[in-house]
């Protein structure tokens, strides 16, 4: 699978065709014992068969009944081995192509919606393709070689028997236009109810925190019985035609079993014949009837695979080569624009130079711009206008490999696998040695309660890193970028939630983490970056104003206002302290 291309029905279709062909010849052997059962019936009636002859023909029988069992077990092999197949491929593909899109794509999409096609719709693909699939192949050749046996028998007869199929042809064609708004509808209504189901045990410990306050449960709960009742009402209203469409179906038998009659009453065929072709039409039209069915997972399967193109279907932004002289230098913003929709912009026209090897901060208010700057760096989005360079290359033609070995972040809320910490730490450099991981973890302050635990840095962290604090969560994320050993280092809000205790060891670890780095900090706090080589002052997406602290403090009347505030916080929160 490409990643420029989207998956298609076709493209399973011809992959599965050796499922179908094995299942073709069980179909045509099955057939095979019934016309052999009904010559029989004839010559015994005018007693032209011998001992030896019944003995022949059964034995014809059981190797056809062996044959068309070792023929369908072998298609359900190879039916279920392509289907599952294919559901790993689209996952492996699914997961590696998300990993290339851009950060604006999560962004737009929910993590319940994504986890949905990962996990419903891949899931479709495979009762489809295992099920499905050989189900329908056997009702279009069960009915096909029974039709065609028919015809070459007598062809009145075989004509008799499908004369209701263009009918029901047309009839399926008008319903499937019918119900087909209700399925899609059907399908959006169970994304969304996964999604809301996802959001919501996500956020249980949110929800447990509002006791009977919260409203969120009533309203998953009420929204599922929305659904259900819809999903009732939906059932009810297409029961009608579908019972019509079977009958349609089985009209093929009505119309075989009259003229059959009459023909056999002018003698123009005989009993044998008139009975092999009843219990053939019976098969055919009980087969036949099933196709409706069958019909309905194929809808069900297209729009599995619409929900999984509207991923596959989305190209990656930044598709550049490797290029391993790509090197670090100076970052340069100029006349940098961006806005997530065109109604608002984030930034305004922003000119900006963070020099190699300087320590940089930018302050402001939330909102104002400073961690789309951040999340401009890393190349999560791209400018709406103006370009950014790195060592005077725009950062629009450095791949995104380049990209993440140039620069690093270390956010406000570290992330951690559940794995343990020394897997975790491994991200940053797989191929670490354990002494490397080890030095890392001591420059990052956290060595020593990595040893405090039982298992060491064989240790579990948890989801998310549950079984850690807040500071020591921070400290491994630290280590990892230690190892990881980027020329630019992003600091988000790395030490805004962080108690003093963890806030000192942590500023130790920035500190070996910055040695010959670029620092870019984004800070709330503004005590963290007085000593910063420049600092830089965003409001409403603008820079007004940049940078030392003393010549802030005389020149940008917002940057000394912020001074003071804080200063008010600090003051007040040791009065806190005081007072208790």
């Amino acid at each position: 699978m490409k990643e420029d291309s989207s998956v298609s029905v076709n493209q399973y279709k011809r992959r599965s065709l050796p499922s179908r062909i094995l299942i073709a010849v069980s179909v045509t052997i099955g057939i095979i014992p019934i016309i052999i059962v009904m010559r029989m019936v004839s010559l015994l009636s005018s007693n032209e068969i011998t001992t030896k002859l019944i003995i022949i023909l059964g034995g014809i029988i059981c190797c056809c009944q062996v044959m068309k069992a070792v023929f369908y077990g072998l298609s359900m092999w190879k039916a279920h081995d392509f289907a599952f197949s294919v559901l790993s491929e689209i996952r492996i593909n699914m997961i590696g192509h998300l990993k290339k899109l851009s950060f604006s794509f999560f962004q737009k999409r929910k993590i319940g919606d994504l986890t949905n096609i990962i996990n419903h719709d891949v899931d479709q693909t495979e009762l489809y393709l295992a099920h499905g699939l050989p189900e329908i192949t056997i009702a279009m050749l069960i009915p096909f070689v029974i039709a065609v046996s028919l015809l070459i028998m007598d062809v009145r007869l075989g004509l008799a028997l499908i004369s209701t199929v263009p009918l029901v042809f047309l009839y399926q064609k008008i319903l499937n236009k019918l119900i087909a708004g209700k399925f899609m509808h059907y399908a959006k209504s169970t994304k969304k109810m996964s999604e809301d189901l996802i959001e919501y045990i996500a956020t249980i410990p949110v929800i447990k925190a509002f006791s009977k306050e919260e409203k969120r449960t009533k309203k998953l709960l009420d929204g599922m019985d929305d659904y259900i009742s819809w999903v009732k009402k939906m059932t009810v209203s297409i029961s009608f035609p579908m019972t019509f469409s079977t009958m349609l179906m089985e009209g093929g038998l009505v119309v075989l079993a009259i003229v059959g009659s009459i023909l056999l009453k002018d003698n123009k065929i005989d009993v044998n014949t008139f009975v092999l072709a009843i219990i053939l039409g019976g098969i055919f039209s009980n087969t036949f009837a099933k196709l409706p069915i069958f019909h309905h997972m194929s809808i069900i399967f297209k729009n599995a695979l619409r929900e999984i193109n509207s991923v596959m279907g989305v190209k990656p932004n930044n598709t550049n080569e490797i290029n391993s002289n790509i090197k670090s230098g100076d970052i340069e913003f100029k006349n940098v624009d961006f806005s997530y929709d065109e109604d608002k912009k984030i930034l305004k026209d922003i000119n900006l130079v963070f020099k190699k090897h300087s320590i940089n901060a930018i302050v402001g208010a939330s909102g104002s711009g400073k961690t789309t700057i951040a999340n401009l760096i890393m190349g999560f989005w791209k400018p709406s206008g103006g370009v950014i360079n790195i060592d005077g290359k725009d950062i629009s033609k450095i791949s995104e490999h380049d990209l993440s070995r140039l620069v690093s972040i270390v956010q406000q809320e570290a992330f951690l696998f559940n794995m343990s910490i020394e897997e975790n730490l491994r991200i940053g450099k797989k191929e670490a040695t354990k002494k490397e991981i080890i030095e890392a973890a001591k420059k990052a302050q956290i060595h020593n309660m990595i040893m405090s635990l039982p298992k060491g840095y064989n240790t579990i962290v948890g989801e998310s890193g549950a079984k850690l604090s807040g500071g020591e969560k921070q400290r491994l994320s630290i280590a990892r970028m230690i190892l990881k050993n980027s020329p630019v280092i992003i600091l988000d809000e790395a030490t805004s939630a962080i108690d003093s205790a963890n806030e000192h060891l942590i500023k130790k670890a920035l500190d070996n983490l910055g040695k010959n780095k670029t620092i870019i900090t984004i800070a709330h706090h503004l005590n963290t970056v007085i000593n910063a080589d420049q600092i830089f002052v965003m409001e409403n997406g603008r820079i007004v104003g940049n940078g030392s602290h003393e010549e802030l403090l005389q020149d940008s009347k917002l940057y000394k206002k912020m001074i003071e505030e804080q200063a008010c916080v600090d003051n007040w929160a040791i009065k806190e302290v005081v007072n208790s």
